[in-house]
């Protein structure tokens, strides 16, 4: 059985061929037998709560195009630009790159074949908003695209999901404008639940501080500071800022906003090298994940790494910068069309609402099957070429 593991130690054309076969594009139909080079995943979507069979063939195309994002954004190098934009500069981070990488591996491991020792936990997907939380938002601050119960593979898709773009299809538009082309956001695709999966406590871990009163009577500290780093991944935020309401506002219901949740680009990359952050946070942040394996899927296809947005502009001549006085710059970048900026996507279990899906009449074989077509078949000459220069 070829592992994630044993492909990226094959010679660089030999493991382009598997990559290049989970990049063809799904035949028709949800979950399907078919006897022309299949692809049958080990894991199974279960639930399907109020989704219809429309939305469950695009939410079992996402899961497949999830897959290939991870796939493309292992063996991170942390001396490369996309790594220090979402990570963090090397000298800041290297208590921290064996944890992202096995993060990122983990992630991988959902596009292991049945039979492979490897089984990670089955998806309940569900269309029913049970928290209800998808209408919240707006235009402005973003609306949910999707949202995780409990750090469990346990997902709800709202309506804005299904409107996103294929994988595929989103990274081959070409506007012309290279300040578009150049800009990761405007590949953003229906992929890129991939921050959903970085949720799920078996694949996402995060460093979490553990504070106890220091009892030796030597130390300097009255504190005693412990890291662990098998803590579920949540969200991080921009240190300092949160929503409050003003209290010398002249009308008290009216919210403050201010920078919090680190999504989007800009967002991320302001996790991964602002000195108020702690070194861990962009690590312990699912979307940096995302969206760093969404620039190295563009690297991949493109040929070039997506740099923009930069957050150059926010910084002073003296190195400082002042979030707040940037704020609607960062708003103005339409980066909450994909998320809602005022709230977390992972949500309690609330009561009533069962965590196990049951099985989906149609998931029996549970098996996604793939045809090889011209972007897989392009992406195998590309590399294969290049591993004989």
């Amino acid at each position: 059985m070829i592992t994630l593991h044993r492909l990226l130690s094959l010679p660089v054309c030999i493991a382009s061929i598997f990559i290049a076969h989970s990049l063809a594009s799904p035949a028709d139909g949800f979950i399907d037998t078919s006897q022309d080079g299949s692809i049958d995943y080990s894991i199974s979507l279960t639930g399907g709560e109020s989704c219809t069979s429309k939305q469950l063939k695009q939410i079992q195309s996402g899961f497949h195009e999830m897959s290939v994002l991870f796939a493309s954004a292992q063996s991170p190098d942390f001396s490369q630009q996309a790594e220090r934009d979402f990570f963090g500069k090397p000298d800041q981070i290297f208590n921290y790159t064996t944890l992202i990488t096995e993060n990122l591996a983990r992630a991988a491991q959902y596009a292991n074949a049945k039979g492979d020792r490897t089984h990670m936990p089955d998806f309940h997907v569900r269309c029913d908003d049970p928290n209800n939380i998808c209408n919240q938002g707006n235009e402005k601050d973003g609306m949910h695209t999707i949202y995780n119960i409990a750090s469990e593979p346990h997902f709800n898709f709202c309506d804005a999901y299904f409107k996103l773009d294929a994988l595929d299809d989103r990274i081959g538009k070409d506007s012309g404008d290279d300040q578009q082309r150049l800009n990761l956001m405007y590949y953003y695709n229906r992929a890129s639940w991939a921050r959903m999966v970085m949720h799920v406590r078996a694949v996402g871990h995060a460093i979490k501080p553990i504070i106890q009163p220091d009892t030796n009577p030597d130390s300097i500290s009255p504190w005693l500071i412990t890291y662990t780093s098998e803590n579920p991944m949540n969200l991080s935020v921009l240190a300092g800022v949160s929503d409050f309401i003003s209290a010398s506002s002249p009308v008290q219901d009216i919210t403050i906003r201010h920078l919090n949740f680190a999504y989007g680009v800009t967002r991320a990359k302001l996790l991964a090298i602002l000195p108020a952050q702690d070194p861990y946070d962009a690590a312990n942040n699912a979307e940096n994940y995302a969206l760093y394996a969404l620039a190295r899927y563009v690297m991949l296809r493109k040929g070039f790494y997506p740099r923009l947005p930069s957050i150059d502009e926010f910084f002073g001549s003296n190195g400082s910068v002042d979030l707040m006085d940037n704020e609607s710059r960062v708003k103005d970048r339409g980066e909450g069309r994909f998320a809602y900026l005022g709230g977390a996507d992972v949500v309690p279990l609330r009561d009533g609402v069962s965590a196990i899906g049951n099985p989906l009449s149609s998931a029996a074989g549970s098996g996604v099957f793939m045809r090889w077509r011209g972007k897989a078949l392009w992406v195998w000459l590309v590399v294969c070429s290049s591993s004989f220069l």
